[in-house]
């Protein structure tokens, strides 16, 4: 009878019949907890990941769309020596022959002798210039570009006239810039002599 009593659904029970007494669990055993999702320090840490990921890709794509790519710098050949590449330029520039006079005054009188290298045929109509600079004072007495003219009747012969600041050794550069660069340099000892008097140059 009351093995009928626990089987039989309790809405078949009669009014007033007693419920049927249920088991405790045992002591060592507990009832699982129901879930209650992550933790607002887990929640917080999770968005911040996703938060800075999305920005760092976003910084990232705006990178690459604006930064452009550069072109190497052409240098010289990969077999090009640093002496092969000096006498090649030595063999394409001009041959000078610098003079240089004191006319007396502090005036002195340039001039050069272009030529063509290897057949030393006069280089005509050249653009040719000078610079005259104080050996003992560097760039304080420094004076140029002195243009320098074609004397007539003598092809390749440049001129020019110039006055220096003072008495005292002068280092004397003529360069040519068309049709080919070139630059050569004399000294000139200006010292007080009287007009017509040629100073020594070496």
């Amino acid at each position: 009878m009351r093995l009928m009593s626990k089987l039989r659904p309790e809405h078949d029970r009669q009014p007033g019949a007693p419920a049927p007494a249920r088991r405790p669990a045992p002591a060592g055993r507990r009832r699982p907890r129901a879930s209650a999702g992550l933790t607002p320090f887990r929640h917080g840490l999770l968005l911040g990941g996703c938060v800075g990921m999305t920005f760092a890709l976003a910084i990232g794509v705006v990178g690459f769309l604006v930064t452009r790519p550069t072109a190497p710098v052409a240098g010289p050949a990969a077999g090009a020596q640093p002496a092969a590449l000096g006498a090649a330029a030595a063999r394409s520039a001009a041959a000078i022959d610098v003079t240089a006079t004191h006319l007396g005054d502090l005036q002195v009188r340039i001039e050069a002798q272009v030529s063509a290298p290897r057949t030393y045929d006069p280089i005509t109509r050249a653009q040719v210039v000078a610079w005259t600079d104080m050996v003992a004072m560097p760039m304080a007495h420094r004076e140029g570009p002195i243009v320098m003219t074609e004397v007539p009747g003598r092809p390749g012969t440049y001129q020019a006239l110039t006055k220096v600041a003072m008495v005292g050794e002068y280092n004397i550069t003529v360069e040519t810039r068309q049709p080919m660069a070139s630059k050569a340099d004399r000294r000139l000892e200006v010292q007080e002599v009287s007009k017509g008097a040629e100073a020594r140059t070496r």
